[in-house]
């Protein structure tokens, strides 16, 4: 029997694309757009401006999409089910409503977008299913809230809960739309060859040390050379030593996950969760099955880790989730854990993302917290070359800080 591996997303170990190199030096001294971050998002948004015929330079501090984008669980629009009450209380219905609607319809539009530039890795759609006490007083007022403002979410009780999932649980959830499952490292690799397609000037290995500009133009500095540009659009983990002003508005924290060995077949069919999503909000966790029967689990967040803390916390959490699990699906019993892994999410204080310009930064525009969810990179990178062409939307502008300037603590 193998042991468990820590540390290692195996999504990235699978993949079968080479990978590719591209220049650590820059040459050019302009361009029409620089992006800086070549995550996932950046990826997306880089290829796309240069489509609508920007001169575009896309610079990454280190390999160019080897970050976390590649370690993400896989799993897709988990963030609708986030309580909207809660949400409707900080922002108003327009916004809260906005927010909520773009994260459900987030994984069809990544599918579409992805069949379009032939990037494979879309996977499959699949019905979110949050467990729920329907004995408790008011367990459905956020259904009744999310009903008022015309957002789609269904109680599941009794016989239809029994059909839905065969979990040991309260005999009630709720369902939502606009979940999926699919897989991050092929995405990132085929974002890699669209974006070296398009001939986007890419520098790897390069250090944006700090971005200075005027009212005219922005000047980043990577070590002694200098490129001059009227826009920049940055797509890193977090503001960092290039927006430090913004960090009160976002939020960090450690998500943890899991892959098991693949199940037996009478397993697989007691689970039986090959096409359904299960939240349990309130144990911070989401568990459901892979195409060839392993349990994929993520959950139990908690507070950002420094690295050396990571190893030991992986091992813990892993046990951890694979014994809420067992809790819920007993059938379970003796299934071992082939990958135990984390990543680091920022996001804004409601844990959505933040996407848009900020008053600080005349010619910057910034994307953080996609939740390292797939989907919702893809709706951040519409936002950002949107906003680059400002043809920003009333919707887009919900995304922005101006939902945060607030929060100054």
């Amino acid at each position: 029997m193998s042991k468990t591996r820590y540390g290692v997303a195996p999504w990235a170990l699978a993949t079968t694309a080479k990978s590719r190199s591209f220049p650590g030096t820059i040459s050019a001294t302009t361009a029409d757009v620089v992006v800086v971050g070549g995550g996932l998002t950046g990826l997306l948004t880089a290829t796309a401006l240069k489509s609508a015929g920007h001169d575009v330079l896309l610079i990454d501090a280190g390999r160019l999409g080897a970050g976390w984008s590649r370690a993400a669980a896989g799993l897709s629009g988990t963030l609708v089910t986030a309580d909207y009450r809660t949400l409707e209380a900080l922002h108003g219905r327009r916004v809260a409503r906005v927010l909520m609607a773009s994260v459900a319809q987030s994984h069809a539009a990544l599918t579409s977008g992805l069949a379009k530039a032939k990037i494979p890795g879309a996977g499959d759609a699949r019905p979110i299913l949050a467990l729920s006490d329907p004995s408790a007083k008011g367990w459905d007022r956020d259904v009744v809230a999310r009903d008022t403002a015309g957002l789609e979410a269904i109680r599941v009780t009794g016989a239809a809960f029994g059909k839905a999932t065969t979990a040991d649980a309260p005999a009630g959830a709720i369902k939502f739309s606009g979940g999926g499952l699919v897989d991050p490292s092929r995405i990132v690799s085929g974002a890699i060859t669209r974006a070296a397609a398009a001939r986007v000037k890419i520098a790897e290995k390069c250090v944006v040390s700090r971005i200075r500009f005027t009212r005219v133009d922005a000047t980043l500095h990577v070590g002694k050379h200098a490129i001059t540009t009227p826009r920049v659009v940055v797509c890193t983990d977090a503001p960092g030593t290039l927006a430090p002003t913004l960090d009160r508005h976002t939020r960090g924290f450690e998500r943890f996950h899991v892959l098991t060995a693949p199940m037996p077949a009478p397993m697989r069919k007691a689970v039986a969760l090959g096409s359904t999503i299960l939240c349990d909000t309130n144990a911070s966790l989401t568990v459901t099955a892979t195409a060839d029967g392993r349990l994929l689990v993520s959950g139990a967040d908690g507070p950002l880790l420094a690295e050396k803390q990571r190893p030991s916390a992986q091992v813990h959490h892993t046990g951890e989730l694979m014994y809420e699990v067992l809790k819920r699906f007993p059938a379970i019993m003796g299934l071992r854990p082939e990958f135990g892994w984390s990543t680091p999410v920022v996001a804004g204080p409601d844990r959505f993302p933040l996407v848009g310009a900020h008053r600080q930064y005349p010619h910057q525009i910034f994307s953080f917290g996609t939740d390292r969810d797939p989907a919702l990179a893809w709706m951040a990178s519409r936002m950002l070359v949107r906003a680059v062409a400002r043809e920003s939307t009333k919707d887009d502008d919900a995304f922005g800080f101006g939902r945060v300037q607030e929060d100054r603590s």
